[in-house]
């Protein structure tokens, strides 16, 4: 494949050292802000080791979400804040009635009330601090002090916009839509929080060097909208640079894109892009740049090149230096200890499951097998022990005789780190001893995918599991104090709706043997087993609309159920739901599956989390309690965030325009009436309307509180 440069790229200088090459690496918001991913670090480590030193990583996610929280900008956000309270007080007195965008922002708005300028900063140094991140209910003040924060940051954006730290699904933006995701005025309301991040710090590094290359490692959906802000940037300011996307994400848009080759149209500001793994596709891309002269880059598509007949790179893995993960701040990040992101190893030994589609493998559920040598991964855990003593396995699945080999290493080593990964439920770990080995290794936690209660699903999966013998595996853990966290989806083609409950019933009768569980809802996409081979399943697939291109996920008629999935399993009870989820935050938070708090958390304190019940909660300097006093009748009455995410799934649905349709909804007049009445500022900062005949006497409206306080305890 032949790769074309730019204009002033395409001549033939004098061949100039690989180090005066300038190319910067960027990490874009919004994903995790507890550890960097680790991606940029092997691509670095590998052009590095290549001569390639002229470059700059820039966690774009963590400084602009650092950059954002600072007084000298939260203290204006406040104000912003206040002043839509009064700007919208004076509407329904004057006008009777608002608009449906009104009431959203004064609901969001709200949390805003009572707040000091720096309460973002306090509720971040507390993740940092080794002994407050550690104290629960502390812990718990700042994760509501940063929820409420991004209720905040919304009124800069879409209505909406976030849900916690995640931007909200169904949302402002429809991620299966290209003509939506390369709207300017979409990706503009979508990013629009992070404008001064986008006008400041960013545009200062992007005019700090000539740079030859601008590359966006784009791993996760949430990431892809201010990635093509930050790219659209990047080509105002840096016209000569060669702009590269690359990453996870990228290639599930190339692999999931009705036509591959409107990838252009939607990655407008790129020259190239790398769908697959990107160690030696960055290396010869910036040796072209060196030479001065396009070069063949198998595994690179160039602007104009078609992506339909792409042929994808699998790095050695074996043969890869060390990650370069010395090119990350670590005290940026909102943990009191680095969480370090190391593979081992690459796609998975088992890829069978044919639910299963990850990566661009054309011929199996994800990419093949390939494992480091054992010995060159414990002189890479001996140098992250230099810096780190948490390490999480970013792998797809790790081979029963690979993991025995590289634990009994680890449990020799001379300065062992801490550890935890996702695992395959092998039947034969308590037969081996696996338990005892991987707690001697540091092992603290693992997540399995038990994907379901049902053998018959199980089977129809071909997860290899026998569901009878999970539970021995489960309790040989939890003898030798490691947690399992257990995830798991129902609706898979033909499951009954017992088997999708027994799905539930299983984690509950083994309550005392697991220690986070997560069930969703099964999504069918294009490269599965089951969507290659509907027959075989009794799947009838149907057809998304026409502007939902990025075919992400995919509707069908189960013939079985004579039903049409979609979304969510409507044959789940919520009390299910609410008796498998055990704490009251997901990810990052301590309660998220995997993510960096709750590891270090089962390091501290073992298998069992802390609940809420525990502590946390409550109101405190952090976040406050308030009550006020608001000018509508009801609260009640005002357009709800649930309202607005039930409109945008009828939109997707009926295939409409959603910018425009959503446009004119927001547009048109709530139901909020003129009045008075008193609510509470949750912690959380979540208001809620007290009852129009509650006591105003100061013992009634305590009593009141706290009666609502339990209602929503869990939202608190």
């Amino acid at each position: 494949m032949t790769v074309s440069l730019p204009a002033p790229h395409q001549r033939r200088p004098a061949r100039r050292p690989s180090a005066a090459v300038n190319y910067l690496l960027v990490n874009p918001p919004l994903t995790d802000p507890t550890s960097p991913y680790h991606s940029i670090s092997y691509l670095v480590a590998s052009a590095r080791e290549a001569g390639f030193t002229g470059y700059r990583c820039l966690d774009a996610n963590i400084d602009a979400l650092n950059y954002l929280a600072l007084p000298a900008l939260t203290g204006p956000l406040l104000d912003r804040a206040a002043d839509i309270r009064a700007r919208i007080a004076a509407d329904i007195a004057a006008n009777g009635w608002v608009t449906r965008d009104d009431e959203l922002r004064y609901q969001a708005a709200l949390a805003g009330y009572g707040l000091e300028p720096d309460f973002a900063e306090r509720a971040i140094a507390i993740f940092r601090s080794p002994e407050a991140f550690y104290d629960y209910p502390v812990y718990r003040q700042a994760v509501m002090a940063i929820n409420r924060w991004f209720r905040l940051l919304s009124l800069d954006g879409a209505p909406g916009l976030f849900d916690g730290p995640h931007f909200r699904a169904p949302g402002p933006v429809s991620f299966m839509s290209r003509e939506h995701l390369a709207d300017d005025r979409v990706i503009d309301a979508f990013s629009g929080p992070f404008v001064p991040y986008v006008e400041g710090p960013f545009r200062s590094v992007l005019r700090e060097r000539s740079w030859e290359v601008i590359g966006f490692s784009v791993n996760f959906t949430g990431q892809l909208p201010v990635a093509l802000r930050l790219a659209r940037e990047a080509r105002a300011c840096c016209p000569q640079a060669l702009i590269v996307f690359g990453g996870t994400e990228i290639c599930d848009d190339v692999k999931y894109l009705r036509d591959p080759d409107n990838i252009w149209d939607l990655i407008k500001a790129a020259d190239l892009i790398v769908p697959g793994e990107g160690e030696q596709a960055l290396c010869q891309i910036l040796a072209a740049i060196r030479d001065g002269e396009p070069a063949g880059i198998p595994g690179v598509l160039a602007r104009g090149q078609s992506a339909g007949r792409i042929q994808i790179r699998y790095d050695d893995v074996a043969a890869l230096p060390a990650p370069a993960y010395d090119v990350w701040d670590w005290d940026a990040y909102w943990t009191p200890e680095p969480v370090v992101l190391y593979s081992p190893t690459r796609g998975c030994y088992w890829n069978k499951c044919t639910f299963c589609d990850y990566g661009l493998n054309t011929d199996r559920p994800t990419s093949p097998s390939r494992e480091r040598p054992v010995a060159t991964v414990m002189s890479d855990l001996a140098g992250i022990a230099t810096f780190a003593r948490f390490v999480y396995f970013a792998v797809d699945a790790m081979s029963p005789r690979y993991i025995r080999s590289m634990t009994q290493a680890m449990a020799e080593a001379p300065d062992p780190v801490s550890w935890a990964a996702e695992l395959r439920l092998e039947r034969t770990f308590p037969q081996r001893g696996m338990a005892e080995l991987l707690a001697r290794s540091g092992c603290v936690a693992i997540s399995f995918g038990y994907e379901s209660g049902s053998q018959r699903i199980l089977d129809l999966i071909d997860k290899g599991v026998r569901i009878r013998e999970v539970p021995g595996v489960l309790r040989d853990l939890a003898t030798h104090g490691i947690a399992a966290q257990m995830m798991g989806f129902t609706g898979f083609p033909s499951e009954t709706a017992q088997e999708a409950v027994e799905s539930y019933e299983f984690l509950l009768r083994h309550d005392d043997l697991w220690s986070l569980a997560s069930i969703g809802t099964f999504v069918l996409t294009p490269g599965s087993i089951v969507a290659r081979q509907p027959d075989r399943f009794g799947v009838e697939l149907v057809p998304l609309p026409e502007n939902q291109d990025i075919q992400r996920a995919l509707p069908f008629l189960d013939r079985a159920t004579g039903k049409l999935r979609w979304r969510a399993d409507e044959r789940i009870p919520p009390e299910l739901n609410a008796r498998v989820s055990r704490t009251a935050d997901t990810r990052p938070w301590v309660g998220g599956i995997d993510s960096g708090h709750s590891l270090l958390y089962f390091r501290r304190y073992g298998p069992r989390l802390p609940r809420l019940a525990d502590g946390g909660g409550g109101a405190g300097d952090l976040v406050p309690e308030a009550w006020l006093t608001v000018p509508f009748a009801d609260l009640g009455d005002m357009t709800g965030l649930l309202e607005l995410e039930a409109r945008h799934r009828s939109w997707i649905d009926a295939g409409a325009p959603r910018h425009e349709m959503a446009t004119r909804w927001l547009a048109e007049p709530g139901k909020a009436r003129p009045g008075r009445s008193t609510v509470l500022v949750l912690p959380s900062g979540l208001a809620v309307g007290l009852p129009p005949t509650a006591d105003s006497s100061p013992l009634e409206r305590l009593a009141t509180a706290v009666r609502i306080l339990a209602r929503a305890r869990g939202a608190a």
